[in-house]
């Protein structure tokens, strides 16, 4: 399951990370408050300013990274087309219509949308690390580095090119290098809190307890994030600390009380590490309130039922659980320990 944390920070979602002026990576079709109704609001002066100049490149593309704020990224796209038309030799407008194309999905027509500010501008560093970045997740790790490297050159500080570098040595084997490039760039950035949890969970993988440090900077730098408090306490249950998991697992469940994972790996804990069935069914009861199917709280429930003497009940749990998954050979030896 741990190896299900590291690969959900893989390739998925990377340009969305770094794409930094952009405020989301959905497509959504959000209008903005008072787009329409108040001339003195911001949307207000930009659509004023448009409309009085409309041959005023900057104008357009005010209003452009305005909409891609508000994630209105369809009408943020044609008003960063409409500067382009104006003057299409602007860089930061072209990387900046590149980084909404890959946004709304138009992925080759961001590609080709950085290569023209390159084309201006080879030696621009958001250029060649925004292709550094698309060319990874297009799986082009060669081409990749060869535009991550130019980025170094340019600028050595940049700790958004040594994450990018990090990502493809982790996704292509390569523990040690994704190690050593995620650490030059929390070095570079000590805010970072997606190479604090491409630490951490690489370093989980390998049992060092070096990963708790890790989860712990990644929570100090965004203690809003669900996945560094699973990440930290699934390790620490996992590797003899439970009652130090149940803590981090209730200081998640403090703000997002149906976190059900967390429920559930409550309830297990006082079920198998604390010998506790009683305590542990008011978990499993909890995770299945909010998530009837969970065939994992189906089954330990009815293993704490079975440990408490309730057999009748217990069978009708583990049919539960393996209607939901019928592969799941422990249902099976809990219904031949019955004599079912």
């Amino acid at each position: 399951m741990q190896n299900a944390v590291v690969s959900s920070f893989l390739r998925v979602g990377l340009i969305c990370l770094a794409i930094h002026s952009l405020s989301s990576c959905e497509t959504g079709g959000k209008t903005p408050a008072q787009e329409t109704q108040d001339s003195t609001s911001t949307i207000g002066r930009l659509n004023r300013k448009v409309t009085e100049s409309p041959g005023d490149v900057d104008a357009w593309f005010a209003r452009s990274k305005y909409y891609a704020e508000q994630e209105v990224f369809n009408k943020a796209l044609m008003d960063a087309e409409q500067a382009l038309s104006l003057d299409s030799f602007r860089t930061d407008i072209l990387l900046h219509a590149a980084d909404l194309y890959y946004t709304t999905r138009e992925v080759e027509q961001a590609r080709t949308t950085i290569q023209k500010a390159l084309a201006l501008d080879p030696n621009n560093l958001d250029a060649n690390l925004r292709m550094g970045e698309l060319q990874y997740y297009l799986g082009q790790y060669q081409s990749a580095f060869e535009y991550l490297d130019k980025a170094i050159l340019l600028d050595p500080f940049e700790a958004r090119t040594y994450f990018t570098k990090g990502m493809i040595f982790a996704e292509t084997g390569d523990t040690n290098l994704a190690i050593s490039s995620f650490q030059t760039a929390v070095e570079q950035d000590p805010t970072y809190f997606h190479a604090y949890m491409q630490l951490a969970n690489l370093h989980a993988t390998k049992n060092n307890d070096l990963a708790i440090d890790y989860y712990q900077n990644a929570i100090a730098v965004n203690p809003t994030k669900q996945e560094a408090y699973y990440g930290l306490a699934y390790y620490l249950q996992y590797h003899g600390r439970p009652k130090e998991a149940i803590r981090v697992y209730q200081d998640l469940l403090a703000f997002d009380k149906n976190h059900v994972p967390s429920i559930h790996n409550i309830g297990y804990i006082f079920l198998f590490e604390e010998g506790k069935p009683t305590e542990s069914l008011t978990w499993f009861d909890r995770a299945l309130s909010r998530e009837p199917d969970f065939y994992l709280a189906l089954y330990h429930k009815g293993y704490a039922l079975e440990l408490l003497g309730q057999e009748d009940s217990a069978r009708i749990f583990f049919e539960k659980a393996l209607n939901q998954e019928p592969e799941l050979n422990v249902a099976k030896a809990g219904l031949e320990r019955l004599g079912s």
